[in-house]
């Protein structure tokens, strides 16, 4: 049968309204290689880091997080649990984020997974050659040589020479600056020699110990000035809290079984301590700062409480977080903020 006519239909534009929510973000990983992630503009950070842990295969994404930097050039940690898009939009300097190590622990008993170790030995790795950890140059051999055989495995003297070894970033930048490359790269050489028959994943291991063992492991450090005026240099870490002065080197550090509060009023960051004598305010730069000071005290404890006082007791039911209480508005002016600490 004839139809009387046929529809015909001219091409038109299409709109792709699904599509207009979506956006691409670029992750930088721990060894420099990178990986695009497809979000909606409502994904809250967390999708995009179990995005990305997936497919690299970290079974144990509880250790790290992803930063950006901010519009003030300094890194900043993403809040989680909020919208990714609208914190890059309002904060960052660029759509660019970085997986990274946020949680650092004592020993390697937590690190169960292969891969998560692995990428917790590249994140000191980092952190030595920026100059992140206080590293002498008997140290940068020493974590250099369990660095050349956890990734090259055993010695191999017609291939691990110094000339081939120049491509790689074995040593803290300002020890390889002050013209010691030379004399550092043979020591290495020698001393990757002798580790021969160390298994690979053994030797990430002992890295990692190793740099443990060094200042500054695991700090996020901030500038600020304390009650004098003077500038200081404010760490936290999984294990408390350092304040260190910029000119006689003198530093302090606060255990958070010794902090009672930390509190964040304005550009003023405090903590209040089981000693009154020891409680202490600093200010910082700007308003913003001083917040993300006091959050990163919250994260830091509330890891430690969680994890590290854990695995010491071998029950995490023996373990009460806190009460958290907050008074701020959170486009506005903040307000002020408080954590009671529980130091059990």
């Amino acid at each position: 049968m004839k139809m009387p006519f046929k529809l015909r239909l001219k091409k038109s534009r299409q709109y792709n309204v699904v599509s207009k929510s979506l956006f691409v973000i670029c992750v930088e990983l721990l060894d420099s290689t990178s990986i695009e992630c497809t979000l909606s503009a409502e994904s809250v950070g967390r999708e995009c880091l179990d995005n990305v842990c997936q497919r690299l295969g970290l079974q144990q994404p509880e250790f790290f997080g992803l930063r950006y930097i901010s519009r003030s050039g300094s890194p900043r940690w993403v809040e989680l649990g909020r919208p990714l898009k609208r914190q890059l939009d309002k904060y960052a300097r660029e759509f660019n984020l970085y997986l990274r190590v946020m949680y650092y622990v004592t020993g390697i008993s937590l690190l169960h997974d292969e891969m998560t170790r692995y990428h917790y030995f590249l994140q000191l790795k980092n952190d030595v050659i920026d100059g992140r950890m206080s590293c002498d140059p008997k140290q940068a051999v020493l974590l250099a040589s369990y660095s050349m055989q956890a990734e090259f495995g055993n010695y191999d003297a017609e291939r691990h020479t110094a000339e081939y070894l120049k491509d790689f970033a074995l040593f803290p930048k300002h020890l390889t600056q002050q013209g010691q490359l030379e004399s550092l790269t043979e020591a290495v050489i020698l001393q990757h020699s002798a580790l021969a028959g160390l298994a690979q994943g053994t030797a990430e291991e002992y890295y990692i110990l190793a740099a443990q063992q060094l200042d500054g492991y695991g700090q996020e450090t901030f500038l600020a000035k304390d009650e004098s005026g003077n500038e200081v240099v404010i760490g936290v870490s999984l294990t408390g809290i350092v304040v260190a002065s910029e000119h006689n080197h003198n530093s302090k550090f606060y255990r958070w079984k010794d902090i009672t509060n930390v509190i964040n009023h304005k550009r003023h960051f405090g903590m209040e301590c089981q000693n009154p004598e020891d409680t202490t305010q600093f200010q910082l730069t700007d308003v913003e700062s001083a917040k993300y000071v006091w959050r990163m005290c919250v994260h830091q404890h509330t890891f430690f409480m969680q994890n590290e006082q854990a695995s010491e007791t071998g029950s995490s039911a023996q373990i009460v977080h806190s009460l958290f209480t907050q008074t701020s508005t959170e486009d506005t002016q903040v307000g002020s903020s408080r954590e009671e600490l529980d130091s059990r």
